[in-house]
């Protein structure tokens, strides 16, 4: 093997060049900027929107407070009527499946 005066250094610097690289991809990937963006992505998309988006459930009553939906909760459980509430800050809505929806505001009408 042919031995010049610079191949003590190619070893230590093929060895930083690598550091070098593994820093990089590091840095890239366990970066906060990125999974701040990409969580607050996901949030977005959890966040469910105040309305009629319930997924298989439909509100049959909108009321002012917690406690009223809990009586007609109580009222449509008596019935046979699989319930749940959804409670914010603006009221509170009282939901069933689709197919219990017509009955449920029958006996929430009188």
């Amino acid at each position: 093997m042919v031995m010049n005066s610079y191949s003590f250094l190619v070893g230590p610097l093929v060895a930083f060049g690598a550091l070098v690289v593994l820093i990089l991809i590091c840095r890239w990937v366990f970066s906060t900027k990125t999974r701040d963006e990409r969580t607050a992505g996901r949030l977005a998309t959890l966040s469910a929107p105040r309305g009629d988006d319930y997924g298989l459930l439909v509100p049959i009553a909108t009321v002012r407070t917690r406690a009223d939906a809990e009586m007609l909760r109580a009222v449509l459980r008596e019935g046979g009527i699989r319930c749940t509430v959804s409670a914010d800050d603006e009221g509170a809505d009282v939901l069933v499946f689709r197919a219990d929806a017509l009955r449920a505001r029958d006996l929430v009408s009188n």
